[in-house]
């Protein structure tokens, strides 16, 4: 048996400390998110497909801010001896199922997608795991003609747990490469170990002790993400795959987003 997690420091505290160190950037997010509130043409995305060019130019900034408030919070944790376990070629988080996406990440997502040149590849692997997510969820609930895009809490979390231990991989990773790296949602860019990283195998047996932390939005990110939501008035799934087929066929019909 390994015993690694004797020596692991208390997730309370790792947690509390992030909190102090991030909130500065985590305010500059929250000012650009509102300014894209503000923008002209949210409203008129489900009509026109199109956005203002300061939408993404603004959004970018948002995850750039974001990236670097880690990159700090990491450095402050490894001068305090803590050290975060996470690899560049380690995929492990990649088994989850992304849930609670603005429609702004959905948007930053599927315009990601759309410059891989892989768009119908994609829309098959999405496909896919949707129709697995589908019957996770039929299995779990006994009910075929209950909501899938709009589960209750309680369901959701059984549901994610599940789906993680199916082992399935993201329909964007690529031989352990996420295809749409620089346009992940702050969902799949949040999770970090301080265990061994191959802890985080959902069919390793030491998963359920692994030391985990998110590095979830704050109350002003999240305030600013719903007055985003409520300017675009789409009302697609917060589910990663759920939503982003919603927004590719409901919405994009396969198309690109025209930037203008």
């Amino acid at each position: 048996m390994e015993d690694v997690g004797r020596s692991l420091p208390s997730l309370d505290l790792v947690e509390e400390f992030s909190c102090r160190v991030i909130s500065r950037y985590q305010k500059k997010m929250a000012l650009y998110l509102l300014e894209i509130a503000g923008m002209d043409g949210l409203s008129r995305f489900r009509t026109e497909r199109s956005l203002p060019f300061g939408v993404i130019k603004h959004f970018r900034r948002v995850m750039d801010l974001f990236d670097e408030s880690t990159q700090y919070l990491l450095g402050q944790l490894r001068h305090r001896g803590i050290i975060v376990q996470c690899k560049p070629d380690c995929s492990y988080c990649c088994f989850n199922m992304p849930y609670g996406l603005s429609t702004l990440e959905l948007i930053w997502v599927y315009h990601g997608s759309c410059l891989t040149g892989k768009s119908s590849r994609l829309f098959r692997r999405l496909l896919e795991v949707e129709e697995l997510w589908e019957e996770l969820r039929r299995r779990r609930s006994g009910h075929e003609d209950h909501d899938t895009s709009h589960p209750s809490a309680c369901e959701r979390e059984e549901l994610l747990k599940s789906y993680q231990k199916l082992c399935q991989p993201c329909p964007f990773l690529q031989e352990s490469s996420c295809l749409v790296y620089r346009y992940r949602p702050i969902a799949c860019r949040m999770h970090f170990s301080l265990s061994p990283s191959y802890w985080c195998n959902p069919r390793h047996f030491q998963h359920d002790h692994a030391v985990r932390f998110n590095l979830e939005p704050g109350d002003c990110v999240q305030d600013a993400f719903e007055q985003i939501d409520e300017r675009f008035g789409l009302n697609i799934s917060h589910t990663m795959i759920c939503g982003l087929l919603e927004l590719t066929v409901n919405i994009m019909q396969f198309e690109p987003i025209r930037w203008t």
